[in-house]
């Protein structure tokens, strides 16, 4: 795993994915954490400077009225990570272009349809980005290290989200607390086992 700080993660995130990327026809990028508007901003940097799209996870909530209590105490479970899978994922698999629903909770339903552009590079972005029951789909797992709820460090923890992930972005200053390395020291275990 390598860590890298917050302010300097896009420069040294655009040449991981250049890099790890070239000459391949799709690169999936998956970034996980916390803090939702660190994890947009950096993804959407990201993908202006790799010609890439982001999906953002925060429109798969798990609809509050479908919530059963077991699905309510299980780790990342108000992740809808089942229609990700079947929207998101398996579409790509497939070497398909996806076409995803929206949910909002306050509606109660989808709000619009997004459809899913070609291009090289897909990040997938937000809170539970990186949950094991999504299949094995990424090329470079990221994990922002942050303040969090108890209910993410749950998740986080419980799934060992960032000691399976390929690069620790730490908060700024933060660095300290493990090692950084200079250089990218290569990819992680999937996280489906």
């Amino acid at each position: 795993m390598t860590r890298i700080r917050y302010e300097d993660a896009l420069e040294r995130l655009v040449k991981i994915v250049d890099r790890e990327s070239s000459g391949m026809a799709r690169f999936y990028v998956g970034i996980d954490g916390a803090d939702e508007e660190k994890i947009a901003s950096l993804a959407g940097d990201l993908a202006a400077r790799v010609s890439g799209f982001v999906i953002p996870t925060d429109g798969f909530a798990f609809p509050l009225r479908a919530m059963t209590p077991a699905r309510s105490a299980t780790p990342g479970g108000a992740f809808d990570y089942e229609r990700f899978t079947r929207e998101v994922v398996r579409p790509f698999l497939s070497k398909e272009l996806p076409t995803y629903g929206v949910y909002r909770e306050e509606v109660r339903g989808t709000v619009e349809r997004v459809k899913v552009p070609a291009c090289g590079v897909y990040i997938v972005a937000g809170r539970y980005a990186l949950h094991p029951e999504i299949p094995d789909l990424y090329d470079l797992r990221i994990v922002l290290d942050g303040e969090t709820d108890e209910a993410m460090k749950t998740y986080l923890s419980a799934y060992m989200i960032a000691e399976l992930s390929d690069i620790v972005v730490t908060r700024d200053g933060d660095a300290d607390g493990g090692e950084e390395d200079g250089d990218f020291s290569g990819f992680s275990l999937p996280l489906s086992l």
